[in-house]
């Protein structure tokens, strides 16, 4: 970004204008000759500092550069500011403004601060400033850098002029994309011992006779859905996928109200671990859904593949933190979909909020229900026995699930 900006002539040192007052004053009526020299003196001081200041002021260039302009919560961007001078004039003491810098906490690095207000002083024509930054980002979003001014100030600050240099550059903080470990193989209870797949696995329903599409093979797959009839013409091993299309369909429901997280980094890590199990879900093959709310109604309708994927990101990306409503009191998703599976994901196991959404269960059936939370510190309640409840956990930069026994909560 490159802006030649507007300039404009301020008065920040009232004092001096005062003193010429008082100067004026003692030379009119005391007649003394060397209060009206320095009064003169002064008035042509601050006439020919307006004229410096304004002749250099419509030569100076502003430019901001920003690499990457996209990048992950805890990644960092390298930011390049420079005012250049393309007059044969000296810049005088000057002062670099960032207006549209209002988020402190965006930036975080003990080593390297960005200031609002950046002071520099290049006394050679025809040269530039310049600074180079390298700021980590702790929040993900679209952000905005900008608008700038420039103050040049004149000796004693007698007079000021500031340039405007109006817009604003753009940059992204995604969620990370957090590995995950292990596979999701989601198992409940019936009534009498009988086990059933809440989500289907494609894997394990294969149906040899039915139409399917190939992948490569990753460790853990079973050695039966290998075709070895392409694996020995590729020469590199290839497993059967079935066509998933008739599947049932996975709607995750997000509660994201800030009452429920203890600080704006925890719902960002929320997130990101969600977004590496729907992630692991896509990648499966499975249909996957979202909906949440974060002052207003965000829904995704069940589908597969990286354009899905694509679009749970940029969500996840949009949402606001500062929402205090449920996504219970605000709950938009359509019942009539029945063949969908609902995943509640909250971050901690709150009481008042369970017993809430256990009037919310599906058809009479359980509700899935994956908690967030790092370590759960509740005690064993009967309101537990109406969920199926999972655990995502963070450990050595992966995430896993585990389920959650309700008889030692």
């Amino acid at each position: 970004m490159i802006n030649r900006g507007a300039a404009k002539i301020k008065f920040p040192n009232k004092h001096y204008w005062v003193m010429l007052l008082v100067l004026f004053g003692l030379a009119l009526f005391s007649g003394i000759s060397i209060v009206w020299i320095a009064f003169w003196f002064f008035l042509m001081l601050a006439f020919g500092s307006m004229a410096w200041l304004l002749m250099l002021s419509k030569d100076l260039e502003f430019s901001l550069n920003i690499k990457p302009v996209e990048t992950i919560r805890n990644g960092y961007v390298e930011l390049e500011l420079r005012v250049l001078n393309d007059s044969l004039l000296p810049l005088p003491h000057s002062e670099l403004y960032i207006d549209g810098y209002r988020d402190e906490s965006l930036f975080y690095n003990p080593e390297q601060k960005l200031d609002k207000k950046m002071e520099f002083d290049d006394n050679y024509p025809l040269g530039s400033w310049r600074m180079h930054c390298k700021i980590k980002c702790t929040k993900r979003g679209y952000h905005f850098i900008g608008p700038f001014r420039l103050r040049l100030q004149t000796l004693f600050g007698t007079l000021a002029v500031e340039k405007n240099y109006p817009g604003s550059k753009e940059f992204v903080v995604y969620p990370r994309v957090i590995a995950f470990s292990g596979r999701y193989h989601i198992e409940s209870v019936e009534p009498h011992g009988a086990r059933r797949t809440v989500f289907n696995n494609p894997f394990n329903q294969l149906d040899y006779t039915g139409s399917y599409d190939l992948r490569p093979f990753v460790p853990g797959d079973p050695y039966k859905i290998i075709n070895w009839k392409v694996s020995a013409r590729q020469n590199e091993i290839y497993v059967k996928r079935p066509d998933t299309t008739s599947q049932s369909k996975v709607v995750v429901c997000l509660e994201f109200s800030q009452q429920y997280y203890d600080s704006t980094a925890d719902q960002d890590l929320s997130l990101e671990k969600v977004f590496s199990l729907l992630t692991h879900l896509l990648v499966n093959g499975f249909q996957v859904g979202l909906a949440t709310y974060d002052g207003k109604e965000r829904y995704l309708t069940p589908a597969r593949g990286k354009r899905q994927l694509y679009l749970i990101r940029k969500l996840f990306t949009e949402l606001q933190s500062g929402c205090g409503e449920t996504l219970l009191e605000k709950s938009f998703y359509k019942r009539g979909a029945a063949n969908d599976k609902l995943l509640w994901v909250m971050p901690n196991l709150d009481h008042s909020y369970l017993k809430n959404l256990a009037n919310f269960k599906k058809y009479g059936k359980k509700l899935s229900l994956i908690t967030t939370d790092q370590q759960i510190s509740v005690e064993y309640d009967s309101i537990f026995s109406q969920f199926y409840i999972w655990q995502l956990v963070l450990r050595n930069n992966r995430v896993s699930v585990r389920q959650v026994e309700t008889s030692w909560i």
